[in-house]
């Protein structure tokens, strides 16, 4: 529909058409109401008689007007008159970043409007359309452009069509990103399915406009040409094109046809050398990584690119630890094509889902060489990958580098450790591993150790003996053991308090091999060194980051060895080690214990093991979810609150809220925050510093209770659900008793169940908190071994939680407050409990299925009538599968994976030493 000059739509007249975009005419008008110019983005008449299109676009339109930054063009609201309905928008007066670029001369040397800095941009060559930018104009466009990305990903919105056609330049030099998200709400398709790119709003509403076509294609990231699910990612690839265009005067990906645009975008590499060489070489390995094809390899913070454009522009620059370039130097020669690749889907996440991507990694030396290959490989048939152990990695690589050991639950839900040689599509299943967890290889990768029914265990993979060490291994926070050249193991102690113990695998007694600090906690993740004497480990503390230390057998030495690091490993000459979710590798002298030169970046991973033939195996993923809400068919329906660290999640009692524990980097903690169910919003209830974890709510949604730490002292705390009021403390936990989890409370109001360590055994035990009267914690069951949650039934009449009674978790239930028998539900391992209002039971069996337990519960006595198998959790790596269900167990609000991808992979790196060629 045109509208001519003078039309009216509520409030708004028409005075000027400003061109056509994405989503059909727009116009400038002005509101009559408020005395200024908006713009005015008709709706297609497809869309606006679309019923379900229109709530769902209202509903995504209300999270975009939301958004509030000097960068981002604000969305005012909607407006519907006479049948037409349209988008109020901010009108920015200026050009695009894209007329910019064609009215741009090229090989210009005067001094920048925006600036002083670097000034010349080169020009992009014969053939090109555009032209580029001085470097120090690109580079505060680039500022700006990341700051609006950075602002919009913090509160979950995707912008999924950044193009220089969507940012203007306003006349003073602002940089304003346009239809921030409107790619999501003008789609047909729900935006938690694949969709075909030719169907893109851009592409398919500008059907008849080939250079808008390309033009957008141009920009789309590889997931979205393939038709995949796309997160902010896609944005970060948007960005790195933007950038690229922006200093070299042409598109990174170009072609013909959109056919020709969208698989120079999956296949091939920009041609690097048409970035001029005055580039900053921190901007140049910026836009490299933007730009990696493998989704997992990107840059996975867009605020990450605006530190570095801000270092860059102040000329700090800290180029140590800055990840090399994808390519050769800019005009060196590209590499050959990538392969195909199949990927190794880990269990306790969620197996099965094939994907293709590249085959090589991205940090490449500054000389032409051969890149290391990296491979996936998938486990036995009808298996997945299972791993308990925060800090253990799931696979090991054998001190030769030949095969691989894990431990894996087949389809019956039975877990045995695997080995598999790598020259090999089979592996073999180990007898008498059941429930095996933290596989370590002996040092002649003979024998197995690992952690089985809370034993530490050793199996002769010649002859299939296994050997129990001994009962004090824990299996629910194992973080890796070593084996040394003379027979000793050392291993994490039990509840992850203490030092690390050491025992001789001939027998006899384990004892201390490391003492405690003042401040420390546990120490973990040992890894002997060559001598077979000293070792390395990670030492945990209260107040402060990991650290990695040297100690000594049978001796009180002690030495600090890297600050803000852990999982260490001794390789080729190197300490490897993790920091801020990278695999390190720091030329180390393990007879003094001393660091030489730089650490360079092998992989973005959260665990990984190797060895000295060159072989590391690695889990990538991030600890990053969303709050997605499914059916009981694992389908998805919505999602809740931004994209973020969860530590725990809870709905309220009437189903509105959602109440969410969420990492806050700014303090090192975390705090609470409550969002809308249905999406939108969310509201802070608590402030750092000082942790607030595992909030419940009351009975009637007006009060949650949550561990806190006022003063430093360890408590229970109630304030008001809606973030207003103080801080009440419910009890001051003993000196005695770390880590306090309030885990629910009871229909009446009058319990709230907790969860907390007793420090002197080691034992997590499960409590219950009467709030009248003397608040004095009771045991409401016999405590014979590690015990979490503790959920009331719907009538509370009852109590579910899970235990390692019998060396692996299962679930349980017992009368309350008693007395009474206790009855075991789960068959094949079960943990993290809820109950539905009609009394039906859920919990997780190994692979992180999700089960329902329909259960008769009468005259003191439980039967499990039937259990269900519902579907998988897809979760973000190394986290809690944390999950609720609504009151008539309908839907499931998930922690769900913001990269599911990378979270159920294994890679495989074939020679990680060559990424450290010519680099020291």
């Amino acid at each position: 529909m045109t509208l001519i000059f003078g039309t009216k739509l509520g409030p708004y007249e028409i005075t000027g058409a400003l061109g056509a975009g994405g989503m059909g005419e727009v116009y400038r008008a002005r509101d009559t109401k408020l005395q200024r110019d908006v713009a005015l983005k008709i709706l297609p008449e497809s869309m606006a008689r679309d019923v379900q299109r229109m709530a769902r676009f209202e509903r995504e339109a209300r999270t975009l007007a939301s958004l509030n930054h000097p960068n981002i063009a604000a969305i005012y609201g909607l407006e519907e008159s006479n049948g037409v309905r349209a988008l109020v928008m901010e009108l920015v007066e200026g050009e695009t970043l894209a007329e910019r670029l064609r009215r741009t001369q090229p090989h210009t040397h005067e001094p920048s409007p925006l600036g002083r800095g670097w000034s010349g941009g080169a020009g992009p060559g014969e053939g090109s359309r555009n032209s580029a930018l001085a470097i120090d104009d690109a580079l505060l466009i680039a500022k700006q452009i990341a700051e609006a990305l950075e602002y919009a990903h913090e509160r979950g919105v995707i912008h999924r069509d950044l193009k220089p056609a969507n940012v203007k330049i306003t006349p003073e030099g602002t940089a304003k990103v346009l239809d921030f998200g409107l790619a999501k709400v003008l789609s047909a398709e729900d935006s938690t399915v694949t969709v075909d790119p030719a169907n893109s709003p851009t592409l398919s509403t500008m059907a008849t406009q080939a250079g808008m076509i390309l033009g957008t294609a141009a920009y789309m990231s590889p997931e979205q040409a393939k038709g995949q699910r796309v997160d902010r990612r896609a944005d970060i690839w948007a960005f790195g094109c933007v950038f690229y265009e922006m200093l070299s005067g042409r598109k990174p990906f170009e072609g013909e046809t959109i056919s020709d645009v969208l698989a120079a975008v999956i296949k091939t590499e920009p041609d690097w050398a048409a970035l001029p060489e005055s580039t900053p070489p921190s901007i140049q390995k910026l836009i490299h990584r933007c730009l990696q094809k493998d989704q997992r390899q990107r840059l996975r913070d867009i605020g990450e690119a605006r530190i570095t454009i801000e270092e860059t522009l102040s000329g700090n620059v800290e180029t140590g630890l800055v990840p090399a370039l994808t390519e050769t130097a800019p005009g060196g020669p590209r590499r050959s094509p990538v392969r195909r690749i199949l990927p190794w889907a880990i269990a306790g996440l969620l197996a099965g889902a094939l994907i293709s991507g590249l085959a090589v990694w991205n940090f490449v030396a500054p000389a032409p060489q051969e890149s290391p290959v990296l491979s996936y490989i998938p486990p036995s048939p009808n298996t997945t990958f299972h791993d308990f152990g925060f800090g253990a990695g799931p696979v090991v690589v054998s001190p030769d580098g030949k095969r691989l050991a894990f431990s894996a639950t087949d389809e019956n839900g039975v877990t045995k450790l695997y080995v598999r040689p790598l020259d090999s599509n089979d592996a073999k299943a180990i007898s008498g591993t059941e429930d095996a967890a933290a596989p370590f290889w002996s040092p002649d990768g003979s024998s197995l150790g690992f952690v089985a029914d809370q034993k530490l265990k050793a199996v002769n993979l010649a002859n299939g003996n296994v050997e129990v060490l001994t009962g004090a291994s824990p299996t629910d926070c194992a973080t890796g053991d070593a084996w040394s050249p003379g027979g000793t193991i050392l291993f994490t102690p039990r509840g992850c308090v203490g030092p690390l113990d050491s025992i001789s695998v001939s027998g006899g007694k384990a004892t201390p091999a490391t003492r405690l600090e003042d401040g420390e906690v546990y120490h973990g993740a040992p890894a002997f060194l060559p001598d077979g004497r000293h070792f390395l480990y990670v030492s945990s503390s209260t107040d402060s980051s990991p650290s990695i230390w040297m100690g000594s057998l049978g001796s009180s030495e002690q030495k600090l060895v890297l600050k803000g690091a852990s999982s260490p490993e001794f390789a080729n000459g190197h300490l490897l080690f993790l920091r801020d979710g990278r695999i390190f590798a720091q030329p180390f002298d393990p007879t003094t214990g001393d660091l030489t030169g730089q650490a360079r970046a092998l992989a973005e991973a959260q665990k990984y093991s190797a060895s000295d033939s060159g072989v590391l195996a690695f889990q990538g993923g991030t600890p990053e979810g969303r709050l997605e809400w499914y059916d009981r068919s694992g389908n998805p329906l919505g999602s809740v609150g931004p994209a973020a660290i969860y530590g725990s999640v809870r709905i309220s009692p009437d189903g509105t809220r959602v109440l969410a524990e969420v990492d806050d980097a700014q303090f090192s903690s975390a705090n609470l925050w409550s969002y809308p169910a249905a999406g939108g919003v969310g509201t802070r209830l608590t402030f750092g510093p000082g942790e607030k974890a595992f909030a419940v709510w009351s009975p009637d949604g007006k009060s949650i209770a949550y561990a806190c730490y006022p003063d430093g002292k360890l408590g229970i705390c109630r304030r008001p659900a809606n973030g207003s009021g103080t801080e009440e403390r419910l009890i001051t936990l003993s000196s005695g008793i770390s880590e306090p989890l309030a885990v629910d409370w009871s229909p009446d109001g009058r319990y709230l169940s907790l969860n907390y360590k007793i420090l002197k055994d080691s034992r997590t035990v499960m409590s219950v908190l009467p709030l009248p009267g003397d608040r004095k914690p009771f045991q409401p069951a016999p405590v014979n071994a590690d015990q979490f949650d503790g959920k009331f039934s719907p009538d509370g009449r009852w109590l579910a939680y899970f235990s390692y009674e019998t060396g692996r978790p299962e679930v349980y239930v017992v009368p309350f407050p008693g007395p009474g028998g206790k009855f075991q539900i789960s068959q094949n391992g079960g943990w993290n409990v809820q109950w539905d209002k009609k009394g039906h039971l859920y919990f997780l069996s190994m692979g992180n299925r999700l089960m329902e337990a329909d259960l008769s519960m009468s005259g003191g006595s439980v039967q499990v009538k039937v259990i269900h198998p519902l579907f998988q959790l897809n979760l973000p790596s190394f986290a809690d599968p944390f999950y609720d269900v609504s009151a008539d167990g309908s839907r499931f609000l998930v922690v769900t994976s913001t990269d599911p991808e990378a979270s159920r992979s294994i890679g495989l790196l074939l020679d990680w030493q060559s990424k450290l060629k010519g680099k020291e």
